[in-house]
């Protein structure tokens, strides 16, 4: 299979065209990638910004979708021709740890979960299924900026109706935090951001309020709009 692979901090990945995947063993899910997200966290691994790697040369990715090709012993959450999103947060099924695979003479490691290759050897608990009316390049968005801001708003905010939310910058996670809070009866929210499309798409995604930060302070007029 093909790879894109981090062997330099700093430095472009490498594709790697002759990759191979050890046989599955217990938990393990073989998956065939649709589309892979590009975390920020993801970039600031690559560019050497979260200290010291210890796994060079490894994969990466967290966040995709894609179609279960064939599952290890054990697995019972999946099967063969399922149409799955893969996460980086830890659900129901076997943690089956990280992966070897081979380029070569050259060892590549993986955790978990990896999406910036072809094909990928999981665990079963990053896998979830999805339903077939749901499109493969949305669906990978399921696997972090979805969980990320959405679950912000909804498991650990947990506004209460009629009160007011601000969210500063409309990417995924800001965008799935918006959407989510338009859930909550009553709610007023006002979207911060420098890009007046992204503020546009804010309003049509359920903000009641837009503030573009790069007019004044973004904290004054949230506060303007709150008092």
């Amino acid at each position: 299979m093909k790879a894109a692979v981090l062997h330099v901090p700093g430095e472009p990945l490498r594709i790697h065209d002759d990759v191979e995947a050890p046989p599955l063993t217990h938990g393990q899910v073989w998956v065939q990638l649709a589309f892979s997200g590009v975390c920020h966290s993801q970039l600031m691994e690559a560019r050497g910004r979260r200290g010291n790697d210890v796994y060079l040369p490894h994969l990466l990715g967290h966040e995709g979708s894609g179609v279960v090709v064939s599952t290890g012993p054990g697995v019972t959450k999946v099967s063969a021709g399922d149409r799955i999103v893969l996460g980086w947060i830890k659900g129901s099924g076997i943690e089956a740890g990280g992966v070897k695979y081979r380029s070569g003479d050259a060892i590549l490691n993986a955790g978990g979960v990896t999406t910036f290759n072809d094909y990928a050897v999981v665990s079963e608990n990053r896998c979830v299924k999805v339903p077939d009316r749901l499109p493969m390049d949305i669906a990978a968005l399921l696997g972090c900026a979805v969980l990320t801001g959405a679950g912000m708003v909804m498991n650990e905010l947990t506004p209460a109706p009629g009160s007011t939310v601000a969210v500063f910058g409309l990417g995924g996670i800001g965008l799935s935090a918006l959407m989510a809070s338009t859930l909550v009866e009553g709610l007023t929210i006002i979207a911060v951001d420098v890009s007046k499309d992204k503020l546009r798409l804010a309003a049509e995604c359920g903000a009641t309020h837009v503030v573009d930060a790069s007019e004044g302070d973004p904290v004054q007029a949230v506060r303007a709009l709150t008092a």
